[in-house]
């Protein structure tokens, strides 16, 4: 499943994400992933929640960027769960990007039974109904 949290930027989508990282850590009995475009927030997580700085790697376009997430499933079968933090600060995208992106993560999903949730910049009247159906509300 992908969920998407969406929001004005500085909104506190990143608060919500590391909420509910740390607190998927009592409920998971498998692995959390939480890949963030810069390292702020690696002490604000788990130390059980591998981190991942997507600084480091060089990842530009959207293909590539789900290339990496299936390398990093496939290196380890055991994740429940992958957190992104700011989709748009990692990979340069449009919407048309990040709806096909999406897709294929959707797929992704259902195929290794993996959750998503992503932390992406938007306010509720921009975002496309291709991509809304994917929106949740942390408070939910």
């Amino acid at each position: 499943m992908v969920k998407i949290l969406a929001g004005k930027e500085g909104s506190g989508k990143t608060k919500h994400l590391l909420k509910m990282a740390n607190e998927k850590v009592a409920s998971t009995t498998g692995n959390i992933v939480y890949l963030d475009s810069d390292k702020r927030h690696i002490y604000d997580l788990k130390h059980e929640i591998r981190f991942l700085n997507m600084e480091e790697f060089p990842i530009e376009k959207p293909d590539e960027f789900v290339g990496f997430l299936c390398g990093i499933i496939s290196n380890d079968y055991d994740i429940e769960t992958i957190f992104v933090d700011g989709l748009y600060n990692m990979v340069d995208m449009n919407e048309i990007d990040a709806l096909t992106c999406i897709n294929k993560l959707e797929y992704i999903a259902k195929k290794f039974d993996i959750e998503f949730r992503i932390g992406m910049n938007y306010t509720g009247k921009e975002i496309s109904p291709e991509i809304q159906k994917y929106v949740f509300n942390p408070e939910d």
